[in-house]
C-alpha cells in the first residue's frame, strides 16, 4: 500500500479512536469528579461549543499553517489538553470552571485537525493517481469505525483501570496520530491568506454560497445531520429503554449500523467508482434516511431490527466518498480549508437543533409517533437530489471521469 494512503488511514483511525474515547471519557470523568448530571451537561456543552467554534475558524488556520502542519499542531494540542485534566485532578486542583475551559479547548483543537486531514485527501489522490472517491473512503471508513469503537474502549479502560487512565490513553492516541501524520502524509504549501477567524469563515461562506451544488450539499448535510442527531442521541436511546429494555440490545443495533457503514464505504471504493453519481446519491438517500427511522416505528423483533439496520446502512457507504469527491473537484486547492470548514460548521450546527427538536417532539406526541415524523421528514429530504437542478453538478467533469480508475 502507498505510504501516504497508509498514513492517512492510520492517522485518521487513531485520531477517530481518540475522539470516540473522549465522548465517553470526558462526561464520565466529569460525573465522577464533579458529581451530578448538571455539571456533566455543562462540560459536554462546552466541548460541543468548542467543536463548533473550532470548525468555524479552523479553515483559516489550516490555510496559514498548511494542512499537514495544522493536523499535527492541533493533535498535539488536543493531547496536551486531555493530559492536563488527570494531571490537575491528581494535584487536587481541578475545579469545575477549569474542566469546562479544558473541554472547550479540546473541542477547539479537534475540529481544525479533522479539517486539515480532510483537506489532504485530494492532494493524496493526485499524488497517488487514485480516484478521490477511493481516497475519501480510505479516510472516512476507518474514522467512522474507530469513532464507534472509541466509546467501548474507553468504557473497558474506565472499568478495569480508571477514568484518568482512559484520558491518558486518549492523549496517547492523539500523539500517535500526530506522529504518523508528520511521518507519512505529504507537506502542503501554505495558502498564505491574511484572513483568519471570522474573516476566513466569511470568505468560505461567500465561496460556498456562490456554488449552487456545494450549497445544496451543505444544506443537505446540515439538515440530515440534525435529523440523525435527534434520532440516534435522543429517540433511539429512549427506544432502548422503553421498548428494548436493555443497553446490550441497543448496543447490538449500534454495532450493526457502524459495521455496515464501513462495509458499504469500502465496497463502494472497490466496486462503485463508475456508477453515475446523482442516481447513486438519490437511491442511497432514499434507502437510508427515511427507512432507518421507520423501522423503529414498526417495533420489529430485535433480530429483524438489527438485520434491517445493517442492510440499510450499507447504502450510506457511497455518500461520503461521492460528496467528498464533488467538493474536491469544485473547490480550488487554495480555498479548500475555508470551504470545508464552512460545510463542517453547518453540519455541526444542525445537530443541537435536531436533538432539541427530537426531545420536544417526543414529549408532545410520544416516542413511536416521533419516529414516524422523523421518517417522513427524512424521506422528504432524500428527494432533494431528484428534484433540484443544483444536484446535477454531482456528475464528474470530463477530466475527472477520465482520471477515475
Amino acid at each position: 500500500m502507498n505510504r501516504q494512503l497508509a498514513g492517512l488511514i492510520a492517522s485518521t483511525a487513531i485520531s477517530g479512536l481518540g475522539t470516540g474515547m473522549t465522548m465517553l471519557a470526558i462526561p464520565w470523568f466529569a460525573l465522577v469528579a464533579l458529581g451530578g448530571t448538571l455539571h456533566t451537561g455543562l462540560v459536554v456543552a462546552a466541548e460541543t461549543t468548542g467543536l463548533l467554534v473550532g470548525s468555524a475558524i479552523g479553515g483559516g488556520w489550516v490555510d496559514r499553517l498548511g494542512a499537514r502542519r495544522a493536523a499535527v499542531t492541533f493533535d498535539l494540542t488536543a493531547a496536551a489538553v486531555v493530559t492536563t485534566v488527570p494531571a490537575l485532578h491528581h494535584l487536587e486542583a481541578l475545579t469545575e470552571p477549569a474542566l469546562i475551559a479544558l473541554a472547550a479547548a479540546l473541542g477547539l483543537a479537534r475540529a481544525p485537525a479533522g479539517t486539515a486531514r480532510h483537506v489532504l485527501v485530494p492532494d493524496i489522490a493526485a499524488r497517488t493517481g487514485m480516484a478521490v472517491e477511493r481516497v475519501t473512503s480510505a479516510h472516512d471508513a476507518p474514522q467512522q469505525g474507530a469513532h464507534a469503537l472509541g466509546a467501548p474502549v474507553a468504557g473497558v479502560v474506565i472499568a478495569v483501570l480508571s477514568a484518568p487512565a482512559a484520558l491518558l490513553l486518549d492523549a496517547v492516541s492523539f500523539l500517535l496520530a500526530a506522529a504518523i501524520t508528520q511521518a507519512c502524509l505529504p507537506a502542503t504549501r501554505r495558502s498564505g491568506p491574511r484572513s483568519r477567524g471570522v474573516a476566513a469563515l466569511r470568505e468560505g461562506w461567500r465561496f460556498v454560497l456562490g456554488d449552487r451544488t456545494l450549497l445544496a450539499i451543505m444544506s443537505m448535510v446540515a439538515v440530515t445531520n440534525g435529523l440523525n442527531a435527534g434520532l440516534f442521541t435522543v429517540l433511539v436511546p429512549a427506544y432502548g429503554v422503553q421498548v428494548l429494555g436493555s443497553p446490550v440490545q441497543l448496543g447490538a443495533v449500534f454495532a450493526a449500523t457502524s459495521a455496515a457503514l464501513i462495509v458499504g464505504s469500502v465496497g463502494f471504493a472497490l466496486l462503485g467508482l463508475r456508477w453515475p453519481r446523482r442516481p447513486t446519491v438519490a437511491v442511497c438517500y432514499l434507502l437510508v434516511l427515511g427507512p432507518r427511522a421507520a423501522i423503529f416505528a414498526l417495533q420489529p423483533p430485535l433480530w429483524l431490527l438489527v438485520a434491517l439496520s445493517r442492510v440499510l446502512m450499507l447504502a450510506f457507504g457511497p455518500l461520503n466518498p461521492i460528496l467528498g469527491a464533488v467538493k474536491a473537484e469544485r473547490t480550488p486547492p487554495a480555498m479548500r480549508a475555508r470551504a470545508y470548514a464552512v460545510i463542517s460548521t453547518a453540519a455541526l450546527a444542525g445537530m443541537p437543533l435536531g436533538t432539541v427538536l427530537a426531545g420536544a417532539v417526543s414529549a408532545q406526541i410520544g416516542l413511536i409517533a416521533s419516529f414516524a415524523l422523523f421518517a417522513a421528514a427524512a424521506t422528504g429530504m432524500s428527494l432533494c437530489p431528484l428534484l433540484f437542478p443544483a444536484w446535477r453538478g454531482l456528475e464528474r467533469p470530463p477530466t475527472a471521469a477520465a482520471a477515475t480508475v
